[in-house]
């Protein structure tokens, strides 16, 4: 058995081997879900709750499709499909390295605009022949960019958070691979648009997000929406910006990313294709 845990450690569980079909999935669902551009999950036989079950909430995100959080601090959980004897867990989350590596991506045609694929993997314009063959369907959502004009808006998956940032008014995008951002995204690395707060609006639901602060960080913590668990922005009491996950974005963000950092903390499963710079920690400045 294999294990995993949410960033506060409130919620545990175990996954039986073997892993099989290990992905990295772009479609618009997942980013939302993560706040990343692309989800990575490794199919697992059974998973078992060892701690914090009560902790866990599920949203139906597609039909028989339930996406897990821990309601405390909003780490992204192994997912179920009813009726299936597979659970999809999110690589990120794991406590030990693993050997298998991804084989592929999945849902490309949704992909984020702003993030280039640079590996050699192959690449699926949806579901894969494998996922067909389990009963699974593509279910799209809803297209929701070009809502608000001279503006960049962003929303949560069950949309009951809505934001926007003034166009041009980002300042950088950093793609962060340290433990905490892994664990609470349940992602290879996360990838956050940095604002000021007079750049910034919320539209709707600010009343209905949880902002989990780690106890002992100076800045680190994570925001998300009670419904559906997707990560939406936050600003921390001691950082000047606010923090948008740019997987949150429902428009391109008007900026690229600029560097990889706490690359020294990357997990051995994913590997960095692109010219973008490194940093093993955060750089100076």
């Amino acid at each position: 058995m294999l294990s995993g845990s949410c960033l506060c450690g409130a919620v545990a569980y175990e996954v039986a081997e073997p892993l099989e079909n290990f992905i990295h999935c772009h479609c618009s669902m997942c980013r939302k879900a993560h706040g990343t551009p692309f989800g990575s999950y490794v199919r697992s036989p059974a998973v078992s709750f060892t701690s914090g079950v009560d902790k866990v909430r599920r949203f139906e995100s597609s039909p028989g499709f339930f996406r897990c959080f821990c309601e405390d601090c909003g780490s992204v959980l192994p997912e179920d499909v009813e009726g299936a004897e597979f659970y999809f867990v999110p690589a990120g989350g794991l406590d030990q390295k693993i050997s298998e590596r991804p084989v592929k991506h999945i849902f490309v045609g949704s992909k984020a605009d702003w993030h280039p694929i640079t590996d050699q993997l192959p690449q699926m314009a949806e579901y894969d022949s494998i996922a067909a063959d389990q009963g699974l369907t593509t279910i799209k959502q809803a297209d929701r960019s070009a809502a608000h004009v001279g503006c960049v808006s962003g929303s949560c998956l069950c949309g009951d958070v809505a934001f926007r940032y003034k166009t041009g008014s980002a300042k950088l995008m950093m793609l962060c691979h340290c433990n905490r951002c892994r664990k609470v995204k349940g992602a290879a690395h996360a990838a956050n648009v940095f604002v000021l707060p007079e750049d910034f609006e919320w539209l709707k639901g600010d009343k209905n997000i949880t902002v989990y602060d780690l106890p002992g960080a100076e800045r680190f913590g994570n925001g998300f929406c009670k419904r559906c668990g997707s990560s939406v922005p936050r600003q921390s009491k001691n950082s000047p910006m606010v923090n948008i996950p740019a997987g949150a974005l429902d428009d391109p963000p008007g900026i690229g990313a600029s560097a990889h950092i706490f690359t020294g903390s990357k997990v051995d499963w994913f590997e960095i294709t692109d010219n973008i710079q490194q940093h093993d920690e955060m750089p100076p400045g």
